[in-house]
Formats: C-alpha cells, structure tokens, sequence
C-alpha cells in the first residue's frame, strides 16, 4: 500500500531524529554537569541587587563575567599577582548603572571585594582612570586589606570627557562609585566589560597549590 510504504520510508528518518536528541539532550546534560563542577573553583563578577536583602530574594543573581582561578597566570610585569582573565556572559550586559550592585566572587558566590560603596563593613578601595583600550575607557580598582585588583572597560563615555583625567585622578572608595554613577546617569548607555581580577600571590599562596594541577603549577613556576 503506497501510505504504509510512504510510513515505512520515514521510519529510518524518525529513528535519526530521536538519536540526534537523545545526543543533544546527553551533551545538554554533561554541559550542565560540567558548568556545575566548574562553580566552585571560578572567580566570577556578579550582580546581586541589596546585597542580598529580602526585598531581591527570589531574583537570581547575575554572573557579568567569570573564568576558573586555575585558568590564571602570573602578572608578567609583576610577579607577586596572578592575573585571572575574565570570559564575559554572552547573555547578561552589565549597565555603567549597575556598577554599585557588582561583587567579586569565588566558590559559586562568597565575596572577596564588593563595589558596594554603601555597606557599613565594606573595606576601603581606590580606583583611577588607567589609559584606554581603543575608544574604551580603561579602569581599575584595588582592594583592600589585601590589594584585590578589577580591571573593566566603559563603553560608551565619551573620550571627550575622560582622556585628560588619566592618571591625574586617584579617587578613594567615596569618590570614585559616586563619580561613576554620575557619569551613568549622563550617559545610561555606557556599559562594562570586565578584564580581569588579580589576586596578590601571598594570599592565595595555598589555593594554587590546591586547585593548580601539578603539570599547570610547573608550567605557572616556569613562567614565574
């Protein structure tokens, strides 16, 4: 009968099909697995509006831009930092606005620097405008007690407004987010795009020893 031979026909096509999503959901699957694994060696900038007060939460925070710690290097212009360069979430954009929301995490979320400005407990921190990356301005923060540094990128100032501030300007932890902000606010458009964190090698002297493979530490030593 030409409908049962029409049916046959499209068997083989049917049974690729389901083969063929049997596959994606495996790979969907052993992704995720992996993403789950990976969380609690990455360094990650994230959004978490009130600091986690009640009023947010239900919402999810949100990861700007992360890598693994393991991933890192040492600052080859000074040697007493390792460099953790940062990948940026396709999906999420972080707004100049935002910049007050942002922290520096490690271990699926425990913060080691916030740019929070408005918590009572938080440490001091300094930032400056630090040169340019084509029309980007290029800024950097350096935490304290133990001299965490951020470096992103603002899209969307105009150079105009910024390029004769460079390396003039040394703003403390009350200036800078305020004057940031303000920017935002004349700007709304301007956007970040984070760098990197670099972590002062005395501080973490025990993680890379924990979480660098004994063939990644040889080669991070030589480097050295």
């Amino acid at each position: 009968m030409p409908e049962e031979a029409s049916i046959s026909d499209l068997l083989p096509l049917v049974a690729v099909a389901l083969n063929d999503k049997a596959a994606a959901d495996a790979y969907e699957e052993l992704t995720v697995a992996r993403e789950e694994r990976d969380i609690p060696r990455k360094v990650e900038v994230i959004r978490c509006l009130n600091n986690g007060e009640d009023e947010d939460e239900d919402d999810e925070a949100v990861v700007f831009a992360s890598a693994l710690f393991e991933d890192g290097e040492y600052d080859p212009g000074n040697t007493n930092l390792w460099d953790v360069s940062l990948e940026q979430n396709s999906n999420s954009t972080c707004l100049l606005a935002d910049l007050r929301d942002c922290h520096i995490c490690v271990g699926g979320g425990f913060p080691v620097a916030t740019l929070d400005d408005t918590l009572l407990n938080n440490g001091t921190f300094d930032g400056w405008i630090d040169g340019a990356e084509g029309e980007a301005c290029f800024i950097s923060f350096c935490f304290g007690p133990h001299s965490t540094w951020l470096h992103f990128l603002i899209h969307g100032w105009p150079r105009e407004e910024w390029e004769d501030m460079e390396e003039e300007y040394d703003y403390t932890t009350q200036e800078f987010i305020p004057f940031l902000l303000g920017v935002a606010d004349r700007h709304p458009g301007a956007t970040v795009e984070f760098i990197a964190v670099s972590f002062p090698v005395r501080s973490i002297h025990g993680a890379l020893k924990r979480l660098l493979p004994p063939q990644r530490k040889a080669e991070a030593r030589a480097d050295r």
